[in-house]
């Protein structure tokens, strides 16, 4: 059997076609079957040292962890009779896992972090508008990369100068050049500003210096200020990222993410 190399066409091909045929024709004594488990918020150490005696499992089963940028997957794989044998050895292994990261995992196998959030945006009817500065808009890109995205996701502002900052969030200009465009408290005003700006539940705000210039010694490189904001409150957290501009780029899109679904989920359980 011959099939393409490309993954978006060799897998429907060979589930179509190939596993059709070998089903009928070979007798299969055997099923390989796997699970993805998705973290973020911790490190690959960290996460190796909490289920250290879990990655360690072995016999009919094999372990693996996976570091990505702001995500740890960590594979479950069993070899098996039949499909429910393999079904209940993974599940017994993943419940063991969710004892210990339960409040770090946000999906499972093909689930991204924005699809997770968005399903609970619009599960729960609520709205979101963000503003953005040194993610230069990737993070709208990545909600409205998710089918449905409109039924909550209701504005994104890229204030990326001062200038913006000032005109289309109301942010005065005497607050940026006192704390600096790079601080808590904008991005603090910015969630909170974008967020009575299109009327919506939440509101993010994102600023910080992704590189390779714009560092001082106060403010290096990696400094991102993430803030979130509903009626209630808002909350801003600092992160110290590493890489290059994408890199820093993505991961401060990650990190929003992930505020925005635990802070949806806090409020729902």
């Amino acid at each position: 059997m011959a099939f393409p190399g490309v993954p978006f066409e060799l897998y429907p091909m060979f589930e179509n076609t190939a596993m059709s045929y070998l089903k009928k024709y070979f007798q299969i004594n055997q099923i390989i079957k796997s699970r993805i488990i998705k973290i973020t918020g911790l490190s690959e150490s960290r996460v190796n040292e909490i289920i250290e005696d879990i990655l360690k499992i072995s016999g009919k089963v094999q372990m693996g962890i996976y570091p990505y940028p702001e995500e740890i997957h960590v594979k479950i794989t069993v070899t098996e009779e039949n499909e429910k044998s393999a079904d209940l050895a993974i599940n017994k292994i993943e419940k063991q896992v969710k004892l210990r990261l339960k409040k770090y995992i946000f999906g499972y196998d093909n689930e991204k972090l924005e699809e997770i959030a968005g399903k609970a945006l619009l599960e729960y009817k609520k709205t979101l508008a963000i503003a953005e500065s040194c993610t230069g808009g990737l993070l709208a890109n990545r909600i409205t990369d998710t089918p449905g995205s409109s039924g909550y996701f209701k504005l994104g502002l890229i204030t990326y100068s001062n200038e913006s900052k000032n005109k289309l969030l109301n942010i005065p200009i005497k607050t940026i050049k006192k704390y600096g465009a790079v601080s808590k408290q904008i991005a603090i005003l910015m969630a909170k500003n974008v967020r009575i700006l299109a009327g919506v539940n939440y509101g993010i705000g994102i600023s910080g210096i992704a590189g390779p210039d714009g560092a001082t010694k106060k403010k290096p490189v990696g400094l991102i200020y993430i803030a979130l904001s509903t009626k209630n409150k808002t909350i801003c957290r600092e992160f110290r990222f590493i890489g290059n501009r994408d890199l820093i780029k993505y991961k401060s899109t990650q990190a929003a993410l992930n505020l925005l679904r635990k802070e949806i989920s806090s409020r729902l359980q």
